[in-house]
């Protein structure tokens, strides 16, 4: 009975490792990364090539091609999920508060809420439809144009506003949210 009761303890202090230590570990790399003066908007900038890379390789997928039409899909969902946490909850509220920019928040946020309505439809066209490229063409233009937006105005509004340790923060930040999902 007792190496039963090891057995499980152990198996449950494995379990909640697993899940606790790589939020903590990305959130102290990420700090460590910008105290060491990388920029954490260059970060988020590389997540949106990898992002647009996938639709543009969903856009021009074959009809034929359902298998690859998936894993290209989950493929994204995933990494859109972790990028659009790490925005939510540690970007998007630094806009807001410290740049001031709160009808512009609001207004990504809606966008990130129209990017899950096109993923959700893109879920639901059968992956031999030729529907499916055109949905997916239509999610990357409005990814595009959000992308741009980020990186031309928001991420340039935060850097003039927060200091080298705010940056720092956030970059820990960021990273610990993408380690939750990633």
């Amino acid at each position: 009975m007792r190496g039963v009761l090891a057995f499980a303890g152990g198996a449950a202090a494995a379990l909640i490792a697993s899940r606790l230590l790589p939020p903590v570990v990305a959130q102290a790399a990420g700090t460590a990364r910008a105290s060491a003066g990388r920029d954490p908007f260059d970060a988020l900038a590389r997540d949106h090539r990898v992002i647009l890379s996938l639709l543009d390789r969903m856009e021009h997928s074959s009809d034929g091609a359902a298998f690859d039409r998936t894993q290209l899909l989950l493929r994204l969902k995933h990494r859109l999920a972790a990028h659009a946490m790490a925005e939510e909850d540690v970007v998007y509220p630094l806009l807001h508060d410290r740049a001031q920019a709160v009808e512009h928040t609001r207004q990504l946020y809606s966008e990130h809420a129209e990017m899950k309505m096109h993923l959700y439809a893109l879920e639901q066209i059968p992956k031999d439809d030729p529907r499916w490229r055109t949905r997916a063409g239509e999610l990357r233009r409005l990814i595009e144009h959000h992308v741009d937006q980020e990186e031309l105005v928001d991420f340039p509004k935060l850097r003039q506003v927060m200091d080298q340790r705010e940056t720092a923060r956030m970059s820990g930040e960021v990273q610990r949210e993408k380690a939750l999902l990633l």
